[in-house]
């Protein structure tokens, strides 16, 4: 239950900072139609996620609940590319053909499922 509320807490936390990323691109950046709060924040949590990953790797003081709080709680919520980019970096390093079909699943199998989810919307809805 601990676990629970720290992902919890965690997640609010990075919701909110997301929230301000937005703010902070149209400041930095205008009302560009390319340097969006979701980029920004999708770069910043991938900095943030490989960040996390050398320090797990190094086996650097970080407790299990500590990687929840940090990994699906704040950067779960504050972007999902940055566990993405870890997954994808961390099965390219076992294998190429294996990242390939990740890849393959995520850009194009999840992208597919989007389309069908809208259109079986569309088509119920009467749209």
């Amino acid at each position: 239950m601990n676990q629970i509320l720290l992902i919890a807490l965690g997640g609010s936390i990075g919701a909110s900072f997301r929230f301000l990323t937005g703010f902070l691109a149209v400041k930095l950046f205008g009302k560009s139609e390319v340097m969006t709060g979701t980029v920004l924040a999708n770069i910043i949590g991938c900095l943030l996620a490989g960040i996390l990953l050398g320090l797990v790797s190094a086996e650097l003081l970080l407790t299990q609940s500590e990687i929840l709080f940090l990994t699906i709680g704040l950067l779960g919520s504050y972007t999902s590319f940055s566990t993405f980019a870890l997954e994808a970096y961390q099965i390219g390093k076992q294998s190429v053909l294996k990242l390939f079909v990740y890849l393959f699943l995520q850009l194009v199998v999840a992208f597919l499922a989007t389309i069908s989810g809208y259109g079986f919307i569309q088509l119920i809805s009467g749209a």
